[in-house]
């Protein structure tokens, strides 16, 4: 019963997480643009220059976040298609190390295979291979990389910890 409820409710949650991002971006873009503009004003050196500066610096990040979950969700409702599994995986580590604080932990992606498959399904797969990575306890300064292969007609994900996602390859 605790499952399904959690499911609906992480359901739910995806759900609102595409309205949210967009109404989270549009006031983005009116606060670093009016911290662009309040920074050219402001004079060099001075306190109120470096807090508007701080302001414009951690918008952007804050919208980086938001574009990054805003591509993934997209991804989502993408249909299958021909896709680099070593890109796929790169832009995982990317959202993940953007979006997830991995203190000690270096995410790394490397190899290539060529798969046909719907994107959303591929990014959620990896992504899941990342957290599931960085949920198991190690070493500090520890390194998890999503190893892409092809092998026996299949192209293959490793991530370092035992995690693994096996798909048709293609040539």
């Amino acid at each position: 019963m605790h499952d399904a409820r959690e499911r609906r409710a992480l359901q739910t949650l995806g759900l609102l997480t595409r309205g949210a991002l967009h109404e989270i971006s549009n006031p983005l873009v009116a606060l670093v643009g009016s911290a662009e503009l309040a920074l050219g004003e402001t004079e060099p050196g001075t306190k109120l220059h470096d807090r508007v500066a701080l302001t414009r610096n951690t918008g952007t990040e804050i919208a980086d976040i938001v574009r990054a979950l805003q591509t993934f969700v997209r991804n989502q409702a993408k249909p299958p298609q021909r896709l680099s599994l070593g890109e796929a995986a790169t832009d995982a580590v990317a959202l993940v190390t953007r979006v997830i604080p991995t203190h000690d932990v270096t995410l790394a992606a490397s190899g290539d295979a060529t798969v046909v498959a719907a994107p959303g399904d591929v990014g959620s797969a990896l992504v899941e291979l990342l957290v599931d990575a960085l949920a198991q306890e190690g070493p500090e300064g520890r390194s998890i990389e999503l190893a892409v292969r092809a092998e026996n007609g299949e192209a293959v994900v490793t991530a370092t910890g035992g995690g693994e996602l096996r798909l048709p390859a293609v040539d």
